[in-house]
């Protein structure tokens, strides 16, 4: 989350002239490359805006190849690499505009995307509000996320057909590949919690912003292309599950973390299986998301009271809709996805918890 920290380079003077209504913050780690491709989309919109572009790996280039192609992007190196989500929250905290769009490097803004995000916010200016985006060969790569509810997130509507989804529609979890929300939301959310570094922080920002009453929305007409794939190693295993266990550490409410013990439980069996199945190097990177919790458990506990007393809702308003199936389909073959999905699946259901109605801030 965003803390006042000493900067590793002087802060940039004040910008002159009025603030801008729409800042655009983008997070570069030797992302020229996706840069080039993703600018003159950005500027093609016909709208002014603020761009930052906070450079987490200045050294290579990017940050002087920038201040030459690019003299009104304001440029903000970050040779101590702070991550994807420390790196946004310096942007956030440099952004002059209203509104700030969070933007990946690797995207491609197709024509009226940033009018079309605008005009939701303007609309909804209490919201946090995501963009549908799309793989390069035009289906969908998220159109929002979705968590099962033992804390595993994927992209909702991943390869499906772009058509499908359309207009305004509330979601359970943004992509932080693209979100837009006012300056005064993402600062009093305390930011991206900087602990995650990168993947699962637009999780964790999701569910946060819900509990404190803050919808959530894909704008599915605002198009943009993702230029990622779709991948697994062992520093991104060891992120996405100390992540995931961070997430529901901070999050949940203690009954409903007891009540949900049996089907974490077997997401642990899934997951180390996974790790088995993968190799030594995933093993010791599961090993060491268990032993990065425990080091930090004081500060996990005080993150995670700070979060249980600014709730606004029960945990059975954020388990509506989660998932009782395992995207087990991203990770392995059609056949034993299949054969894994109908041995598990029965069992999450089986095993959802029911939240208590009563009480809204409890952190027992």
């Amino acid at each position: 989350m965003i803390e006042p920290s000493p900067q590793p380079e002087p802060p940039l003077e004040p910008q002159a002239g009025p603030a801008p209504e729409l800042s655009v913050v983008v997070v570069s780690y030797g992302s020229r490359a996706d840069l080039e491709r993703l600018l003159p989309t950005l500027f093609a919109q016909g709208l002014e805006v603020e761009v930052l572009v906070v450079d987490n790996r200045p050294g290579d280039g990017t940050t002087d190849w920038l201040r030459v192609a690019y003299p009104s992007i304001r440029v903000i190196p970050r040779p101590d690499n702070p991550g994807y989500a420390g790196g946004n929250n310096t942007g956030i905290t440099a952004a002059r505009g209203h509104y700030i769009l969070i933007l990946n490097p690797d995207t491609e803004l197709h024509p009226k995307a940033l009018k079309t995000l605008l005009e939701a916010i303007q609309t909804h200016p209490q919201a946090l509000i995501g963009a549908k985006l799309l793989n390069p060969d035009g289906t969908v790569n998220a159109a929002g996320n979705q968590m099962h509810y033992s804390g595993i997130t994927t992209c909702r509507g991943l390869n499906q057909p772009a058509e499908r989804y359309r207009g305004l529609e509330p979601v359970p979890l943004l992509s932080g590949a693209a979100l837009i929300a006012t300056k005064e939301t993402l600062l009093g959310l305390g930011g991206f919690d900087e602990d995650y570094w990168m993947y699962l922080e637009d999780t964790d920002l999701s569910l946060r912003a819900r509990l404190r009453g803050h919808p959530l929305f894909c704008a599915n007409d605002a198009l943009i292309t993702h230029h990622y794939r779709l991948g697994m190693s062992p520093k991104k295993f060891y992120h996405l599950e100390r992540n995931r266990l961070l997430t529901l550490f901070k999050v949940y409410q203690g009954r409903t973390l007891r009540r949900m013990a049996p089907a974490l439980l077997l997401t642990e069996l899934a997951t180390w299986g996974f790790a088995l199945l993968k190799g030594p190097e995933y093993l010791a990177e599961r090993w060491r998301g268990y032993a990065w919790l425990y080091r930090h458990r004081l500060r996990i506990r005080q993150k995670r009271a700070e979060v249980q007393q600014t709730r606004a809702i029960p945990d059975e308003a954020l388990l509506e809709g989660s998932l009782t199936h395992l995207p087990f389909e991203q990770l392995t073959n059609p056949h034993l996805a299949g054969l894994l999905d109908r041995l598990t699946g029965p069992l999450y259901t089986l095993l959802r918890p029911r939240p208590d109605r009563s009480g809204l801030r409890g952190v027992a």
